[in-house]
């Protein structure tokens, strides 16, 4: 285990609020048991810094704002930790509620929910962002009427090559996969895979094997068990497996989902009853239920293991706090430290 604290980063949501509220800093012991807020950094006037994307190296953190005017924010992260906002770029979509820095570190690429687009921004030398890039509009709908009357993109993902950037679509019940131009950042269509009707595919993550992608379903209350194919970027789903029995439409709701590094086990967050599920991936195509723990707060709306696997922080947005969990090295089942860290409306965390 790591003798070093772990730095945290915290996204969360602002608009309304205290207008220095923002992006939030916080330290943890290795063990989890002690946590410690550091510090804010105020987005304002941008809003709802709401998820945060790393650079290879650290030095730059990319926030996803989710206000009605899509835009990612370029952050300068100091070796002390502290934070100084370099610019904001215009996605040209609204809702911009994820992102991921793809090619190496020279493009980031943004998910407008509302829109239902995917945008690049190119990255340049000094961390800042340079105008929209690449741009892509989602079209179509779904079943569930009351979230699927348009297309929704929820997350963008590099896949494990790095040739791919994967986007997955609430409201079409799709994956898109895109290549994106290393010269000129543009956006190209490369595969998509469709999921089972009203799915309402959220998130997804990779085996480490990179032959296997798991996809949360915010809809169906499931997780599709996927092949990959790394020369198209397609996904065929091989099984759906049941997370929530007897999920209430409009009051449940499945978010974050996690792969331990060794492959050894799938982690889920479900909003409603505010649980935390674990997997094991004894054979990856068939998880296996072992525990499902309570959170300690309301409504976890992300998820994320520690570099070294050992530890669980969960961002629960509606008790205004981040919970930490300590991971059993044998089965995988997480138990909490009694580490709760008072964070405003936390949506993600990066663990440094």
């Amino acid at each position: 285990m790591n003798e070093r604290n772990l730095e945290l980063l915290i996204g969360s949501y602002t608009e309304g609020q205290d207008p220095e509220r923002g992006i939030f800093r916080a330290t943890v012991t290795p063990d989890g048991t002690r946590i410690e807020l550091r510090g804010v950094t105020s987005v304002a006037p941008n809003v709802d810094p709401t998820w945060l994307a790393a650079s290879p190296d650290g030095r730059f953190v990319y926030a996803a704002c989710e206000g009605e005017q899509g835009a990612m924010l370029a952050v300068a992260v100091a070796g002390s930790g502290d934070l100084t906002v370099l610019n904001a770029q215009a996605t040209g979509g609204s809702g911009t509620c994820h992102a991921a820095v793809v090619n190496g570190g020279a493009h980031v690429v943004a998910a407008d929910y509302v829109s239902g687009s995917v945008a690049v921004h190119p990255i340049a030398a000094d961390g800042t962002l340079g105008e929209r890039s690449g741009f892509a509009q989602h079209l179509g709908s779904g079943p569930y009427v009351e979230r699927q009357a348009g297309p929704h993109a929820h997350m963008v993902a590099e896949g494990p090559d790095g040739r791919f950037v994967h986007a997955i679509d609430l409201g079409t019940d799709t994956v898109y996969a895109y290549e994106v131009d290393a010269a000129s950042g543009a956006l190209i269509e490369a595969s998509r895979s469709r999921l089972r009707p009203a799915f309402g595919p959220r998130h997804l993550a990779f085996h480490p094997d990179g032959e296997l992608v798991y996809v949360i379903g915010e809809l169906g209350f499931e997780v599709a068990v996927c092949a990959y194919d790394a020369a198209t970027g397609e996904l065929d789903p091989l099984s759906y497996l049941p997370i929530v029995d007897g999920g209430v439409l409009g009051e449940d709701f499945p978010s974050g989902i996690r792969v331990s590094d060794d492959g050894r086990f799938l982690h889920l967050a479900v909003r409603g009853p505010d649980t935390l599920r674990t997997y094991s991936l004894g054979d990856p195509r068939k998880p296996e239920l072992v525990s499902v723990v309570p959170t300690g707060g309301r409504w976890p709306r992300d998820i994320v293991l520690s570099p070294d696997g050992a530890l669980l922080f969960c961002s629960n947005q509606q008790s205004n706090d981040v919970t930490v969990f300590a991971l059993d090295p044998r089965t995988g089942v997480p138990s909490a430290t009694g580490a709760v860290l008072a964070v405003p409306a936390p949506s993600c965390v990066i663990v440094r």
